[in-house]
């Protein structure tokens, strides 16, 4: 099948770079502008977007979540293309783009890790894993064929062979926005702020409070990863062992908890959904991104960063 991409952000450029690297032909479509000219400068010959749909019967939509309900009405409706693959659940989860009976069929392969991960493990151990779906059809409707060649289009990406996890689209789609939001970005990013404030504000050295969090997070995080939670504990020292039982839960404790559990509920009633894309692009939030770039964690972290530069 001939396979078209449209995109060339982070997914969509590791995406293309990994299936050059796979030696599977494809069309990149892309407008004018920096997109466009970062592809060419990598290599890459992209066509219009319009020209990309005509050639293609795959399409990995690679645009950014709030741009693909215009584009699809713009550029796939009514096409011949026969199979949407999407990085992310969710255009499809709510309803922002419709699974139609006479439209393209909605495929996730959603790596799970940041898009440059498929980049730097390809072909590796540490290669990235990923959720499957397929949007009109339950896992055991899926013909095998059909299994098999997006499970090969997943490798080809870069995805680890032992790794491919056949779920469905609301699962990837919520899983992957609460987490996100309570955890891996807006969790992290908060207890980093204040664990360096209350620090900071006891009178304590800035520097010293910043190696002591957002410093040493990576190492944590990095055992963690290889060896689990009880792995991780299991190579740092008895005192911070303690710390970590006896400490942690008062912390993160059950009304965080609940808190987490109304996170959820945004996300599942399609509130957050709606709400990113009304104010994703609005004075308020922009506002709101520059107050915390301003944060001393921030400003004194980044003169930190590039005092250790060699």
């Amino acid at each position: 099948m001939k396979i078209g991409i449209l995109g060339y952000g982070a997914q969509g450029s590791a995406e293309a770079t990994n299936l050059r690297r796979s030696d599977i032909p494809f069309t990149i479509g892309l407008r004018e502008g920096a997109s466009k000219e970062k592809a060419i400068k990598d290599g890459f010959a992209p066509v219009t977007p319009e020209e990309c749909v005509l050639k293609s019967e795959v399409i990995l939509f690679n645009l950014p979540d709030q741009s693909q309900a215009a584009a699809y009405e713009k550029l796939i409706r009514g096409s011949k293309v026969k199979y949407l693959i999407f990085a992310h659940g969710f255009s499809t989860t709510f309803k922002k783009i419709p699974v139609e009976a006479n439209g393209p069929h909605h495929v996730l392969i959603a790596p799970k890790g940041a898009a440059s991960g498929l980049i730097r493990y390809y072909k590796e151990p540490q290669a990235l894993p990923a959720i499957l779906a397929w949007a009109s059809v339950t896992q055991s409707e899926i013909l095998p064929a059909d299994k098999k060649w997006i499970e090969d289009l997943a490798l080809a990406m870069g995805c680890h062979p032992k790794a491919l996890v056949w779920a469905n689209f609301k699962d990837e789609a919520v899983c992957d926005l609460f987490s996100e939001q309570a955890l891996l970005c807006g969790g992290v990013s908060s207890l980093l702020r204040n664990s360096y404030e209350v620090l900071v504000e006891a009178g304590y050295d800035p520097t010293t409070a910043y190696f002591e969090t957002l410093f040493e997070l990576k190492l944590i995080v990095d055992l963690i990863w290889t060896d689990g939670i009880s792995g991780m504990r299991s190579r740092i020292s008895p005192t911070a062992r303690y710390g970590d039982v006896t400490r942690g839960d008062r912390i993160i404790d059950e009304s965080t908890k609940e808190k987490m559990r109304v996170v959820l509920k945004e996300v599942e009633s399609g509130l957050f959904a709606n709400e990113f894309l009304e104010k994703v692009e609005s004075q308020e939030y922009k506002n709101r991104l520059e107050a915390q770039a301003k944060h001393p964690i921030e400003t004194g972290g980044r003169k930190i960063r590039e005092g250790m530069r060699f």
